[in-house]
């Protein structure tokens, strides 16, 4: 070779060791064949990482390929793209004035294409934070969220007031930044794969849905957030609008708000243990009071008068009293804690109902009531809890029997198809209509003469509590002067 020419080639390899831009010489099958210290500025790729691979998968976006290659063959001279999208090597995109020569051999086939690049990043960016600021800034700056639009690359174009008070960062120094930049750093790589696949399929959506996200300031802090994204196109550019809301009050509110529940859950705990433990350390006196109260009572140890037995039948019915009291208080307990489990079986419920007739009949002669029951001529059978269900009707029943004066008190039981309903009816001195709405509430003290004389309130409460764990209701009609009736429907609702 003349040493002209040698001088002329070493000047060449020098001019493009020493461009600014990037020049790149790939072979017919888009392999890569030299990489330029330019091209390894603009794209981050050493020469020896880029050799080899082809261009497109390299540098240019997947939805893009079709495109620069075609813009190739198309082309009659040099192949030009202004502000072209490119891929860096961080996996962040950039725009490029890009020129692509195709260098062919005497027959016409393609010996290599030559391809040019120069930033063009910064402008573009640039171009686009005028064009929205024009538009929208006037719009956009005094809503009450934060407002940050992004180009197509996650450059920011568009910074609001708010977005400055929640960030810390002045606008100028925040324009043209990568949307990434607003986030901590764990979010930094994936989040710049999710936005691709939102220009890919742009959509008024919530960001993470379903995720904690958080935000940085300029200062290092970091705050929750909760960030809407809207596409938005203008001038046949693509933009992603970014509504961001500071959430730390609500998530102090939820924080608190977990610490009491936690709280409460511990109460809860405790107060169970306390109603295990009451009902050990007061179950052994009273029932050894009961036991012998009942000696007593049937004169074992010898004769009583009768004031000794009217108090002693006295005795006997406050500790009963109390011993109810001391069930329905753990049952209710064990109810609202979910640890009361009914076991169903093959219920007779009319069966059941005669058994309960059978106990309360003595107290009811002593009282001069007429205690009827009323059933249908065949069985009634219910997947049910047996002493879920006998205590239900126990305390309606004598509910009815200790409030009714005079007259009756009928225990009556209805079949119509899949529906049960048991009503329990008395003569007695009826509900006041405010009272009704009470009834079933637990501890409360009501106007209306059915309530007990020591004013606990749990039995109506518990009995309605452990229908509806049997998928039933308890519905009450009542006035006053005209008696009441309490129903028990399981099943399908029956007419009355």
């Amino acid at each position: 070779m003349p040493a002209s020419e040698a001088v002329d080639s070493q000047l060449l390899q020098l001019a493009i060791e020493q461009s600014p831009d990037a020049v790149v010489l790939c072979g017919p099958d888009d392999r890569i064949l030299y990489w330029s210290p330019g091209a390894q500025a603009l794209f981050g790729h050493a020469p020896q990482e880029a050799r080899g691979q082809r261009w497109c998968e390299l540098v240019v976006p997947d939805n893009l390929h079709q495109r620069e290659l075609g813009s190739r063959d198309t082309a009659h001279g040099d192949a030009v793209l202004r502000a072209a999208l490119r891929r860096h090597r961080n996996g962040h995109l950039i725009y490029v004035d890009a020129v692509t020569r195709t260098v062919r051999h005497a027959d016409g086939s393609v010996h290599c294409h030559v391809v040019s690049s120069r930033d063009v990043t910064t402008p573009t960016v640039e171009r686009d934070a005028r064009l929205l600021e024009d538009r929208y800034r006037d719009l956009l700056e005094w809503v009450p969220d934060a407002i940050v639009v992004a180009n197509e690359i996650g450059r920011i174009v568009l910074f609001n007031a708010q977005s400055e008070a929640m960030f810390g960062g002045p606008r100028a120094q925040m324009l043209g930044q990568p949307i990434e930049s607003l986030l901590p750093e764990r979010y930094g790589q994936a989040h710049v794969q999710h936005r691709l696949r939102f220009h890919e399929q742009p959509q008024v959506r919530r960001m993470g849905a379903g995720l904690e996200l958080f935000g940085l300031r300029t200062d290092g802090r970091e705050f929750p957030v909760e960030i809407s994204l809207s596409p938005l196109v203008v001038d046949g550019r693509r933009f992603v609008i970014s509504a961001i809301r500071d959430i730390s009050q609500q998530k102090r509110a939820e924080q608190e708000l977990q610490e009491k529940n936690a709280a409460l859950e511990l109460a809860h705990q405790a107060k169970d243990r306390f109603l295990a433990t009451m009902s050990h350390e007061l179950r052994t006196p009273l029932n050894a009071v009961l036991g012998f109260t009942g000696i007593l009572l049937m004169k074992l140890p010898g004769p009583l008068t009768a004031e000794q037995e009217r108090q002693l039948g006295i005795v006997k019915s406050s500790g009963q009293h109390l011993l109810s009291l001391i069930n329905d208080l753990l049952d209710l307990a064990r109810i609202q804690s979910g640890a009361l489990s009914l076991a169903g079986e093959e219920l007779d419920i009319g069966a059941l109902m005669s058994h309960v007739a059978s106990i309360l009949q003595p107290q009811a002669e002593r009282k001069q009531l007429a205690l009827g029951l009323e059933l249908p001529p065949h069985p009634v059978m219910r997947q049910l809890d047996r002493r879920a269900m006998q205590q239900v009707l126990l305390n309606l029943a004598n509910n009815a029997i200790k409030f009714t004066a005079q007259g009756s008190v009928t225990l009556q039981l209805q079949e119509r198809g899949a529906a049960v309903s048991i009503h329990v009816i008395d003569t007695g001195v009826g509900i006041a209509e405010d009272d009704l709405p009470k009834l079933f509430r637990s501890f409360t003290q009501v106007g209306d003469p059915r309530r007990r004389p020591e004013g606990t309130g749990l039995g109506l409460h518990l009995s309605a509590r452990l229908v509806e764990l049997m998928g039933g209701r308890i519905e009450v009609n009542s006035r006053v002067g005209e008696g009441s009736r309490f129903s028990v429907h399981l099943g399908e609702a029956v007419g009355n």
